[in-house]
């Protein structure tokens, strides 16, 4: 299994959701009329923000991983990390 597929295929997708709106089910009638409301229960508002938050973060760092961003700054540190090694031994007198 050397190929690798995409979780979900866009075209499938699509598909999907074109017999999903022409079967013409009314998904509303699907959920229980005793649903949580969301005025009820403060938890909920606190649980909601902080899944936007976490999906705010985890988008940064995608997108940081995707730029290469964290291998450049860390070659940056072992290049200075290095210089300074060179400059310590330089610094110790030989015995």
């Amino acid at each position: 299994m050397t190929s690798k597929k995409t979780p979900l295929p866009f075209e499938e997708s699509l598909r999907d959701l074109a017999l999903l709106r022409a079967s013409e089910i009314d998904f509303s009638s699907l959920v229980p009329s005793g649903s949580i409301s969301t005025e009820s229960d403060p938890n909920i508002g606190t649980s909601v923000a902080q899944s936007y938050e976490f999906v705010k973060e985890a988008r940064a760092a995608l997108k940081v991983h995707y730029r290469d961003d964290v291998e450049k700054q860390g070659a940056r540190v072992e290049d200075v990390r290095s210089r300074l090694d060179d400059v310590l031994h330089g610094l110790v007198p030989e015995k």
